[in-house]
């Protein structure tokens, strides 16, 4: 029986391999011009607080008592809904499960509701939590906004129509509106956002044709015969305008989506930019977060309209912080502006952005050796019969126990580490389980009780970079990656590079899991009892490839 020892392994952030449609304002080539954006008038200041959630923020809302809700998908399994009290972040989904949380709404009674787009709706009223789904009469699981109108009825935008909750039951309004653009699929039925004017009339954003609805029928926006595509920001600032971003003008010139501006009468483009989510802050300025030209939405940023020029044919922009992703964005009650990317959330006061996750130097993260598992699996070059029947394949399994190590993280990429593993605990397991003392004619453990795995480089699949896809999406899981080290075992030490895969569990800086498969040659490390090298000579007869199983779950 061999063992085989423990390693530890770094990663950066996995990209995640769930694609939902974000930011549509991608699709489409552009050769308009740009509105040229301003400087931030002084410098930009940056502090970093390492406390905040490191999860991709599709929604920020404000809260009750000047809180900040924080809502977004982790990676392809699960995400989070964060609040920040002024002092410190408190994950309110924690012990509702692994979903995929995308938004949040405190209603006006201070009841909590998080939408998630594989499980429905959670109702949240600080005592107990109640779920809502299609059994329900949600209209879809596939939930991606909440809005609660100025009557305190909740509306959800779902992957299947719009859904109203009125606190007793449900209504759902499914294929709202024929499509004028998109004739086949379903895209009408994909709900982006959903806002209620002035009036009362509910603007709704999809990934098909945008439309307004007045308690009676749907009406599709249209401006110059055709409609607007692709919408996910709407807001209606303190005139009674409504902004939005989409495309339009497709039988034309086929330009681009925008930001735009409707008066009641016209709709007038603003800017050539794209636009995911729009605030009006206090002042009466702008914001908006997305590409800069949606032509290329692998440039992003986070925009200020200034209103003393939003009506002028080439209004003020100013960049206040650009990147490959922005999403969420609100403003607080003090007056700062909170927004958020693929990797936190920040807060913008004026003069400082406060990057609430440190994403620049090494984090030591420490493995759970309770958690953590190294699994060797070797076999016999020949099975055993009864007859004809294979009774066994010659398999051959056991495990070692970790006696310590730790992950360096830098800015969600794994950039070394170590570990040391308790050789005396190796134990070999046949098929059936049946348990067997360590041979002494394997190891010797008195002289080299503990084996060691120290890593010196970590390559990925995409050279290092976020993986930004052309639909505009930010995957928060990264690639597979291949991990390469020193493995030391009975005082041999040998370079190994063996695949692996790594994510965040949760959103806070909690915990990390690697999941990593190594194939090894024992007798390189001097282990040759019974090896299959001397098969003809000794009969013995174990093969010298090894096969490592490793789970390592690290916390920082």
């Amino acid at each position: 029986m061999f063992v085989e020892i423990r390693w530890y392994q770094k990663t950066k952030r996995m990209n995640n391999s769930r694609v939902y449609a974000v930011l549509l304002l991608s699709v489409f080539l552009t050769s308009c011009e740009q509105n040229q954006p301003n400087a931030p008038k002084g410098t930009i200041k940056s502090e970093i607080k390492d406390i905040g959630p490191k999860i991709m923020v599709r929604n920020i809302k404000k809260g009750s008592n000047g809180t900040i809700l924080i809502a977004g998908p982790n990676n392809s399994s699960f995400g989070d809904v964060f609040r920040y009290d002024g002092k410190s972040f408190t994950n309110l989904t924690r012990k509702i499960g692994q979903h995929i949380f995308w938004d949040v709404l405190e209603d006006r009674r201070g009841n909590l509701w998080y939408t998630s787009t594989d499980s429905g709706v959670y109702y949240d009223n600080g005592k107990s939590i109640q779920h809502f789904t299609t059994t329900e009469g949600l209209a879809n699981n596939q939930v991606m906004s909440v809005y609660e109108d100025k009557a305190g009825i909740i509306w959800f935008g779902t992957g299947g129509g719009i859904s109203r909750y009125d606190g007793k039951s449900f209504r759902k309004f499914t294929s709202p509106n024929a499509p004028l653009f998109y004739k086949e699929g379903h895209w009408n039925n994909e709900i982006n956002t959903i806002l209620e004017d002035k009036a009362g009339k509910l603007w709704v954003g999809t990934r098909g044709d945008a439309f307004v609805y007045d308690g009676k029928k749907f009406t599709t926006i249209i401006h110059k015969g055709e409609p607007f595509l692709g919408v996910w920001g709407i807001m209606e600032d303190r005139k009674g305008t409504i902004w939005l971003s989409g495309f339009n003008g497709f039988k034309g010139d086929r330009r681009p989506g925008g930001l735009w501006r409707y008066d009641g009468r016209t709709f007038t483009k603003v800017s050539e930019r794209g636009a995911y989510a729009i605030i009006e802050d206090k002042k009466g300025n702008i914001w908006t977060t997305g590409p800069v030209n949606p032509a290329n939405s692998t440039v992003q940023a986070v925009s200020r309209y200034d209103a003393t020029s939003l009506y002028s044919n080439k209004p003020t922009v100013t960049e206040i912080m650009s990147g490959k992703a922005f999403y969420g964005i609100s403003e607080a009650n003090d007056g700062s502006i909170w927004f958020g990317d693929a990797t936190g959330v920040y807060r913008y006061n004026g003069k400082t952005i406060t990057d609430f996750y440190n994403k620049e130097g090494q984090k030591k993260y420490s493995i759970d050796t309770k958690q953590s598992v190294v699994i060797w699996k070797g076999s016999y070059l020949l099975g055993a019969w009864e007859g004809s029947v294979l009774v066994s394949d010659g398999s051959i399994k056991g495990d070692v126990d970790i006696l310590k190590g730790e992950l360096l993280i830098e800015n969600r990429h794994l950039m070394g580490g170590a570990i040391e593993v308790d050789m005396t605990t190796a134990a070999q397991k046949f098929d059936d389980q049946r348990s067997y003392n360590k041979l002494p004619g394997f190891l010797n453990v008195k002289k080299y009780p503990v084996s060691t795995f120290a890593i010196t480089k970590v390559e990925t699949g995409n050279d290092g970079n976020t993986n930004v896809p052309p639909d505009g999406s930010i995957r928060v899981n990264e690639g597979n990656i291949k991990v390469t080290g020193n493995l030391t075992i009975e005082g041999i030490t040998k370079a190994v590079t063996f695949p692996a895969e790594m994510h965040f569990k949760d959103g806070m800086d909690g915990t990390v899991e690697l999941n990593g498969t190594l194939f090894i040659d024992r007798t390189d490390w001097d282990i040759a009892y019974g090896s299959e090298k001397h098969f003809y000579q000794s009969g013995n007869g174990i093969s010298d490839d090894v096969k490592l199983f490793i789970k390592i779950v690290a916390k920082k």
